[in-house]
């Protein structure tokens, strides 16, 4: 996930649980409102009525007859104030129940046109529906809740829009930096940010990719170096020892020592040219790739190898399908065949079998032999190699490895069933998997 929408989430989280919390105090608060204020209209009735009564010491007849929201019962005793809530009938809806507030209070009052007759003393019912606070009360919420979600998306958009401008130099130096190729000389070019975080960022930035040059600048020169100074006297030595089995009067014993001493070299030699060449993978020296007709190249290598073969009585059985065209340098496409044909062959038993198979989507190699000796996950380790076998460097498949990696190639071995089996997923002519 990108970085501005894992912003974005959380200030959108962040301002629906504010905007939740906020609705709902605000509804509630609303409500308490337009409650008080229903009481409020009681009370003023209340104080209204009384008023009236106490000045002119009579019932205004007139009152409760315009409205069916006061009730005036004549009493023998003093009645007690009340405030409820009840239920009642909808005038207006037959069989719907509304909720109505309900102030009840008594007052007593002398008559002036006939004081003998004592205090009279009144029960007073003033009811108000609350249905109106409720209804108004939503109506304010559900607008507040529009306001709210509108400023929310405003609020969105407008943090998008100045998210994407701020980190637009952050995004530019990531393109830049992902255009970085450590084996070229040209410095990288940060585009220009007036913010100083992203300029510190730059800074540095330029600084360690100048420093992983020149490292790999240093190691690359004492690679090729030190490659060269060790073919150099390996091959004095190999021309040298081959000069020596020439001499005159070599016993058995002597004869010996000076052969294994040029197998020693040669095997050293080998592994100096791996190793140099894993480097270079390593290294990225081998970024050119084109198209290679990989039908044709492992047709022949296979009849390269056609003499050793049939000198091992070696059968093989081909299933090659022409015309498949894979992205990849040549060069180490071709040692990679090489190591996989050499291995097959190295490692089989006398009169085994390999079988090749190859289609755009893969290539597979089996051939009989002896099980590893080495767990299968370490084979693909640079110096495992099967004990009983002394002339391997131990170095084929940790190459065919790297190769693979390289190349963005799928590899895999298993051993079943007395069957070696390498098999290579790769890209076809399509540039599909």
């Amino acid at each position: 996930m990108k970085l501005i929408h894992k912003a974005t989430r959380s200030f959108l989280i962040a301002c629906l649980l504010v905007a939740g919390l906020g609705g709902v105090f605000c509804f509630f608060l609303l409500k308490k409102i337009f409650s008080e204020e229903a009481t409020e209209q009681l009370y003023a009735q209340k104080k209204k009525l009384t008023a009236h009564l106490h000045q002119t010491r009579q019932m205004p007849e007139n009152w409760y007859a315009l409205t069916d929201s006061l009730a005036v019962v004549r009493v023998s005793e003093p009645v007690a104030e009340t405030l409820t809530d009840t239920l009642l009938a909808n005038p207006l809806e037959p069989g719907e129940l509304l909720d109505y507030r309900i102030l009840t209070f008594g007052v007593s009052v002398l008559p002036l046109d006939n004081p003998e007759s004592g205090t009279r003393h009144y029960k007073i019912t003033i009811q108000n529906p609350i249905y109106e606070t409720e209804d108004l009360s939503m109506a304010v919420f559900t607008i507040f809740a529009g306001l709210i979600a509108a400023l929310v998306l405003a609020l969105l958009l407008v943090n998008y829009w100045l998210s994407n401008r701020l980190w637009l130099p952050f995004y530019k130096t990531l393109d830049t930096l992902s255009k970085f190729k450590i084996n070229e000389a040209q410095p990288l070019t940060f585009a220009p940010t007036s913010t100083n975080e992203f300029q510190t960022l730059q800074t540095h930035l330029d600084q360690l990719t100048r420093l992983v040059r020149q490292e790999y600048a240093s190691l690359k020169t004492f690679t090729e170096n030190a490659s060269h100074e060790l073919q150099t006297p390996l091959a004095v030595i190999s021309s040298n020892l081959e000069q020596l089995l020439q001499a005159p009067n070599l016993t058995q014993s002597q004869l010996e020592q000076i052969g294994g001493l040029l197998d020693t070299t040669g095997r050293l030699a080998r592994m100096n040219q791996t190793l140099l060449l894993l480097t270079k993978i390593d290294n990225r020296q081998f970024g050119t790739v084109e198209r290679v007709d990989f039908s044709k190249s492992l047709g022949e290598k296979l009849t390269l190898w056609e003499a050793l073969i049939e000198h091992k009585g070696i059968k093989v059985d081909q299933q090659i399908e022409p015309g498949v065209d894979i992205l990849v340098n040549p060069h180490l496409a071709d040692v990679m065949l090489n190591n996989l044909l050499t291995n097959a062959i190295k490692h089989n038993l006398p009169n085994g079998r390999i079988s090749v198979a190859l289609c755009p989507q893969k290539l597979i190699i089996r051939n009989t032999g002896n099980p590893p000796t080495v767990p299968v996950g370490q084979l693909w380790e640079r110096f495992q190699k099967d004990s009983t076998d002394q002339s391997s460097l131990g170095l084929g498949l940790a190459l065919v490895a790297k190769i693979c990696q390289s190349s963005g190639f799928q590899v895999s071995y298993e051993y079943a069933q007395g069957w070696h089996e390498v098999v290579l997923a790769m890209a076809d002519s399509t540039g599909q998997r």
